[in-house]
């Protein structure tokens, strides 16, 4: 009996020990061990990165930014940097439609021309679909213009597929336009992008911008087809570095009128290294080569770039790379002829409170934009989008291209040189997720006539101004897996 009872002693002086540890360690049904909660998925970005509008707005459901460091894109690569990844719906198809009606009027030396109306209808159609090892994206808007002076087809596909291994990775890409005037500024209103809604690829595209046809000189309004077809592989040399080479091919084909046509393949290669989570440098190999179907004369483009970028996700995304050129001349026109000089290449998006701001230079030679044969060619882009309110929301944008002749012009025997911009405002009111009223101003500076030019491929120096009223409605996204 007194071994009985000493048992039960032990007993419960053991369990008035154990007991405050339990109570310590026990937690209630919201303060799981976190040890043994599921792991989140890593979420995808959206192809525009943290700018895009319909990551924001939409019923996607994005409301932020995943802090994750840097950007899994190259700095040797082919795709345009973004802010980073944004949470929101990995796979989902997004189609709009937009109509605009717009006034412009042309000012010259002798006063104002007489005032011409261009209506612009248009529909959109967005497509992204992500896995664990593939990411594919497709931004299309078609339609028409219809105008007092030109009646015209719109059509305007982007198309980028990523596949990637353990340590390779593989991209394809394809952009492809049918136009009746330039990209740069089109429309009155800052681009393409501006008049066909609020899509995920605003204001731009995952494919570099630079790597394909040039037409940041403006001409008359005639039809002309852009085609580039790009691809890239990659391979992770480490942790820390990776290997690109990628290629391109361009082609650049005006209708009906005397602008000059043109092709372009591009390789590019470079090394790229990780000195932290945020910052990356790279040495980029660029090789250029142009080619003229209806002239004798070929232009070699070579750039060796020692490149720099830095992200920090959600707010800032910066690349840098430049270096010495080489321009070789071969044809009927020049003969033999090398030319050094420097080229450049830099973008930065930033973001900080409502406001986000777009802004790249680059320092290159191009094609000509089917007015020259071969141009010198420095371009500087801005846009910047604040919002003023829950539903208002306020984008303006600026171009400015200067293009010098690598050819002398055979009459004169000087060179010709262009200087051409374009600069828009526009202020939206968003009815709906996805729908909205805008009304916008746009004014573009034409391309210059230089002296001793008579062909038709020249034009007079006048400024243009638009006055724009559209309306976006964008139908509600279709999710899939």
């Amino acid at each position: 009996m007194v071994k009985l009872m000493r048992i039960q002693r032990c007993v419960l002086f053991t369990m008035f020990l154990v007991a405050p540890v339990a109570r310590a360690q026990e937690t209630g049904p919201g303060k799981n061990d976190p040890r043994e909660q599921p792991v989140a998925p890593y979420p995808a970005p959206l192809p525009a990165g943290s700018t895009s509008v319909l990551a924001l707005n939409s019923p996607l459901g994005a409301t932020g930014d995943v802090q994750t460091a840097g950007n899994d894109r190259p700095l040797s690569g082919v795709q345009e940097p973004t802010l980073g990844p944004v949470v929101g719906a990995r796979n989902f198809l997004a189609p709009s439609f937009s109509a605009t009606s717009q006034l412009g009027t042309n000012s010259t030396g002798a006063g104002f021309g007489h005032p011409s109306d261009f209506n612009y209808l248009l529909g959109t159609l967005d497509l992204n679909h992500v896995s664990n090892r593939s990411e594919l994206l497709l931004h299309y808007a078609g339609g028409g213009m219809f105008s007092t002076y030109l009646n015209s087809a719109i059509q305007d596909l982007e198309f980028s597929y990523n596949y990637k291994w353990q340590r390779w990775s593989v991209l394809l890409g394809d952009e492809v336009s049918f136009l009746s005037q330039s990209p740069f500024g089109f429309g009155g209103v800052g681009g393409l992008q501006f008049l066909s809604g609020d899509s995920p690829f605003a204001p731009g595209g995952s494919l570099s911008s630079i790597l394909g046809p040039n037409q940041t000189i403006p001409t008359i309004m005639v039809p002309r087809l852009s085609n580039m077809l790009v691809s890239q592989i990659e391979y992770k040399v480490s942790p820390r570095a990776s290997w690109t080479a990628s290629g391109s091919y361009g082609t650049l084909n005006f209708f009906g009128v005397g602008l000059i046509n043109s092709t372009d393949a591009l390789f590019q290669t470079g090394y790229n290294y990780s000195v932290s989570p945020q910052s990356t440098i790279a040495v980029i190999y660029t090789f250029d080569d142009f080619r003229y179907p209806e002239f004798p004369q070929t232009i070699e483009y070579n750039a060796l770039k020692f490149g720099y970028a830095r992200y920090v996700t959600g707010k800032l995304s910066f690349q840098l790379a430049a270096g010495p050129s080489l321009v070789m001349l071969r044809g009927a026109f020049t003969g033999y002829a090398n030319n050094l000089s420097w080229a450049l290449d830099s973008a930065l998006n930033y973001k900080w409170d409502r406001t986000t701001l777009s802004l790249s230079y680059d320092h290159l030679v191009t094609g000509g934009s089917g007015v020259l044969v071969g141009a010198q060619t420095g371009q500087v882009q801005a846009t910047v989008e604040r919002e003023l309110g829950p539903r208002w929301r306020l984008s303006a944008s600026l171009g400015y291209a200067s293009n010098g002749s690598l050819i002398p012009n055979t009459t004169s025997s000087s060179l010709q040189h262009y200087n051409s911009w374009y600069a828009a405002v526009r202020v939206s009111h968003q009815l709906r997720p996805g729908t909205s009223l805008f009304v916008g101003y746009g004014a573009g500076l034409q391309a210059t006539n230089p002296a001793g030019c008579t062909s038709q491929n020249c034009s007079t120096n006048f400024i243009s101004h638009q006055f724009s009223v559209g309306f976006n409605f964008g139908l509600r996204p279709i999710l899939f897996r």
